[in-house]
């Protein structure tokens, strides 16, 4: 009896992780290929949040690099400045752009370029302890965001 019950709660928590971390999509994500002779890039994308809570994403990882940060662009004394983030909200049924002159992600160190026409991983760590990875391929650094 005692088996069956720990059996149920380990999969009614299997299950309830598997809806939660089904809540949170990620969509028209894509990078910039590395400018010559820079270990730099961006990254941008679309957080959708299902839920009826408020969710902060707190950080990103990826075997691209070992520093991710999240940032965004403000008008300051009439100019657009960048600063890093602690984490960016994505409100309850609601959808949060990274875009550029937005809030978005920048790759620093790139253990190689980053190259148009490939993808790679990333990892978004959110504050409800979701772990969401997404492949994210790479544009050219002229061309313009692909629907997709």
């Amino acid at each position: 009896m005692k088996t069956f019950r720990l059996m149920a709660i380990f999969v009614s928590c299997i299950t309830s992780f598997s809806v939660f971390a089904g809540s949170i999509d990620v969509s028209k994500q894509y990078a910039r290929e590395t400018i010559p002779g820079t270990t730099i890039s961006s990254a941008y994308m679309n957080i959708s949040n299902n839920q009826d809570t408020d969710i902060k994403l707190m950080s990103i990882t990826s075997k691209v690099s070992t520093r991710i940060e999240l940032h965004e662009h403000l008008m300051s004394d009439e100019m657009m400045q960048m600063q890093q983030v602690e984490s960016i909200i994505v409100g309850a049924h609601g959808t949060r752009i990274l875009q550029p002159h937005g809030y978005h992600v920048m790759i620093f160190n790139l253990q190689q370029p980053l190259v148009a026409d490939s993808e790679f991983l990333m990892t978004l760590h959110f504050d409800n302890g979701v772990d969401k990875q997404i492949k994210v391929p790479v544009f050219g650094i002229n061309k313009k965001s692909k629907k997709h």
